[in-house]
């Protein structure tokens, strides 16, 4: 029993020891980074949302009626 009590306890405290060696911290530079992408990614969304609506695109305009000498 002592020994899986101290088994338990080294592995939590390896566990716990080795966390912050795999923690990421990239710091400030990478979330404004990050935060620049997205803001970019945003103003070429919008702009393509807006471009859409200036000119409607041949996706928008009705079907048209199938001609009258075809076999249907």
């Amino acid at each position: 029993m002592k020994k899986q009590l101290l088994t338990a306890s080294l592995l939590a405290l390896a566990s716990s020891l080795a966390a912050p060696a795999f923690a990421r911290d990239d710091g400030p530079r990478f979330a404004s980074d990050l935060l620049d992408t997205l803001v970019a990614q945003h103003a070429a969304a919008s702009r393509n949302i807006a471009d859409r609506h200036a000119s409607p695109g041949p996706s928008s305009a009705p079907a048209a009626a199938p001609a009258s000498g075809t076999p249907g």
